[in-house]
């Protein structure tokens, strides 16, 4: 059998690996910023809410407000 010194070492060999790549964006995580960007640039803060909503973002988190806030100083519009 494997002896302690065999799993640790291979574990640290692991964990090695797994930090040595560059951070990657999820497919997920790009389609997101282009649908907000999109919404920034010529939507609305009803369509900012709405797809803030469908997305998991409660309304009364921190998150939520904070999105909403950086929408209002980027110009954006309100109906």
């Amino acid at each position: 059998m494997f002896d302690e010194e065999e799993i640790k070492s291979s574990h640290g060999q692991e964990t090695k690996r797994e930090k040595a790549g560059k951070y990657k964006a999820l497919p997920r995580n790009r389609k997101t910023e282009r649908d907000l960007q999109k919404i920034f640039d010529c939507g609305t803060e009803v369509e900012l809410t709405k797809y803030l909503r469908e997305n998991g973002v409660p309304d009364g988190s921190a998150r939520f407000a904070q999105i909403v806030k950086i929408f209002r100083e980027h110009g954006g519009k309100q109906r």
